[in-house]
């Protein structure tokens, strides 16, 4: 049995360091949005969004000033296609052969994807993103100084699309024609629709005549204060993303099937001492505050 969520969306972060929706369809990831990610599929479990009226009022209480309705995210022009393959699979030139379909000479995106034999690969194909992300200023600061955030992810940046096709291989070293087509009929113009020459369970792909699907995006916590070194000085304020971090999978290395891996045995794992990325704790070289107010 393949845990295939948990297993896609671990090979696309380590592709790309950003994280992967296997739920495309499903759920629509939206900027502000914060929560935890579930050790079990890899699902961003979304817990509120910062964006919502009742978090204002959180925020209300500890800024007073900061309205987030007037820094609304920002949406960015499109960007070219992004196409990224794990490590091993490679994207090469559309060779469908003899499934070749009418209108191929149309296509807004096709190529070839090769897979390996005996280990398992992801894919994931964005037709002409567009990035919504925070705007630049004061909202990371503002966020900072809410407790309700302790310990959770936020989102900062999301990459939206009218198109979409994501990939988790059999490990039977197949090969996949991918081609995003004019929708026929008239009348059609703008919409779009995928064509492939595979039938393979792993394979999702969707379209729409908006940027409604949110395939990919980024996600920050924040990075406790340090505990300034000399007693008399005072404790920075943030400034605006620099006192988040990029977070770690709250899983162990996964096998091939996206279990957790029987060979991996660190010794160390109980040592607080010792840092260990794939652990979900925040790593600082300094001493940590035990003030509430640093939180």
């Amino acid at each position: 049995m393949v845990n295939a969520s948990l297993k896609y969306v671990d090979l696309i972060r380590q592709r790309t360091a950003k994280w992967a929706n296997w739920f495309p369809e499903q759920q629509e990831i939206r900027v502000g949005s914060y929560g935890r990610f579930s050790a079990q599929t890899g699902k961003f479990e979304v817990e509120g969004n910062v964006y919502d009226p009742e978090f204002q009022k959180l925020l209300d209480a500890t800024d007073g000033k900061m309205k987030l309705s007037d820094h609304l995210p920002v949406l960015d022009e499109e960007e070219k296609d992004f196409a990224v393959g794990s490590m091993g699979v490679r994207a090469k030139e559309f060779s469908p052969g003899a499934d070749v379909v009418e209108g191929i000479d149309k296509a807004k995106y096709k190529e070839d994807w090769q897979f390996l034999q005996d280990k398992r690969g992801a894919m994931l194909v964005m037709y002409k993103p567009r990035q919504e992300h925070f705007p630049k200023g004061k909202v990371f600061e503002a966020l900072y100084k809410v407790p309700e955030l302790k310990d959770k992810y936020i989102v900062p940046t999301v990459y939206k699309c009218r198109a979409y096709a994501i990939y988790l291989s059999h490990k039977t070293g197949e090969k996949i024609s991918l081609a995003l087509l004019p929708k026929s009929g008239e009348g059609n113009e703008t919409q779009l629709e995928w064509w492939t020459n595979s039938k393979v369970e792993y394979l999702q792909v969707g379209t729409d005549k908006d940027y409604v699907f949110s395939p990919l995006f980024t996600c920050q916590r924040k990075i406790p204060l340090v505990r300034p070194l000399m007693r008399d000085s005072p404790t920075p304020d943030p400034e605006d993303a620099g006192f988040w971090m990029e977070v770690y999978p709250p899983w162990e290395p996964l096998d091939d099937d996206g279990e957790i891996d029987p060979v991996y045995d660190d010794n160390q794992e109980d040592d607080p001492n010792v840092y260990i990325p794939r652990r979900d704790s925040v790593y600082v070289p300094y001493p940590i505050s035990d003030d509430s107010d640093d939180e």
